[in-house]
C-alpha cells in the first residue's frame, strides 16, 4: 500500500502576499509620520532661528540711538504674525568689580510674541549698552 502526499506549492498563497502588504503599509505609514514631524520641527526651529536673529537685530538697533533714553515700543505683527516689544532703561546702582558705580548704562530688552497654533509663544533677549558708545566724533 502507498500513501501519497499532496505536492506542496513553491508559489506564495494570496494570505501571504495580503500579510506581506499588510506589514510593508505599517511601515511605511510610520515612516511618513516619521518624516512629517521632522519636517514640522525643522520648520519650527527654522522660525525661531529667524525671530531670534530679529531680536538680535532690534537690541542692536535700539542700542546705537545717539541719544539713549527709556522707552518702550510695541512693533506691530507684520506677515508672519509675530509682534515685538522693545524696552530701554537706565539701570541704576551698577558697579563693576572694583565696586565703582558705572554711569549711562542701559538695558535693552527685546521681546517676540507669535501663536503658533498650539499656544502663544514668547521669546526675549537682552542687553546692556553704554550710552555714549556710538556717540559721532567731532
Amino acid at each position: 500500500m502507498t500513501i501519497s502526499y499532496p505536492q506542496k506549492s513553491s508559489g506564495m498563497t494570496l494570505l501571504e502576499v495580503v500579510l506581506a502588504l499588510a506589514v510593508f503599509s505599517i511601515a511605511a505609514l510610520a515612516l511618513v509620520g516619521t518624516m512629517n514631524q521632522i519636517a514640522d520641527a525643522a520648520t519650527e526651529s527654522q522660525t525661531i532661528l529667524e525671530i531670534e536673529q530679529t531680536l538680535e537685530s532690534l537690541i542692536d538697533e535700539y542700542g546705537k540711538m545717539p541719544q539713549m533714553r527709556n522707552l518702550e515700543e510695541d512693533i506691530k505683527p507684520g506677515s508672519d504674525g509675530v509682534a515685538y516689544r522693545v524696552k530701554v532703561e537706565q539701570v541704576k546702582d551698577l558697579r563693576n568689580q572694583d565696586g565703582q558705580f558705572l554711569q549711562d548704562m542701559f538695558r535693552i530688552q527685546a521681546f517676540a510674541r507669535w501663536d503658533d497654533g498650539g499656544g502663544v509663544i514668547e521669546l526675549e533677549a537682552d542687553s546692556m549698552r553704554y550710552a555714549g558708545a556710538f556717540l559721532p566724533i567731532n
